[in-house]
């Protein structure tokens, strides 16, 4: 049985998880978050909801973040490949403004945390991709808000080809730049 482990990433606080994972020939069985792990390697995570989404190749979900009261995420996908992306708006951070993505899919089996303070999205690779985020904290419509995909500020490489354009939701594509969305902060 492979244990649970965590990999820090470049931005603070962003976590790969390496699920406890038990694989024999009728599959796998993983478990991405227990409590008492997560205490001992310091992360506090208080799971309040689960969340699951089911999109098609090039659906891209994001840039989400909660204002005023952010949530921290554990996005692991159930089945197909995303990339997946947070963006460092938690103010006073070092690397404010900076992003990181990492492929998360049913193979690797990996999930990513997001502490509080980070946008999150993600592009669909493969031909559907089926999303799970447990999040901290409750959802809160008034608060729902973001940051454009595509803002040159952030600059995120979605890895797109030529000519290729992402799927978005009409809440989406109107989500502000980072500049106005900085400005609607007070930052």
């Amino acid at each position: 049985m492979k244990q649970m482990g965590f990999d820090p990433l470049r931005l603070e606080g962003l976590a790969l998880v390496q699920p406890l994972e038990n694989s024999d020939k009728r599959g796998y069985f993983c478990k991405y978050f227990d409590k008492e792990i997560w205490e001992r390697e310091g992360l506090s995570f208080a799971v309040s909801e689960n969340f699951v989404s089911f999109s098609q190749k090039h659906v891209l979900r994001g840039l989400h973040i909660q204002v005023p009261n952010p949530q921290a995420k554990l996005v692991s996908v159930l089945y197909g490949e995303i990339y997946d992306v947070g963006v460092d708006l938690r103010r006073g951070s070092a690397t404010y403004g900076q992003w990181e993505g990492v492929t998360l899919s049913h193979e690797n089996r990996q999930g990513l945390y997001l502490p509080e303070g980070f946008a999150h999205g993600f592009l669909v690779r493969s031909d559907f991709a089926l999303v799970s985020y447990l999040c901290a904290g409750a959802y809160e419509p008034e608060g729902d808000g973001g940051i454009f995909w595509n803002d040159a500020q952030i600059g995120i490489d979605w890895g797109f080809a030529a000519g290729e354009q992402p799927i978005l939701s009409q809440r989406d594509a109107a989500l502000p730049l980072l500049a106005e969305y900085e400005r609607r902060q007070g930052i």
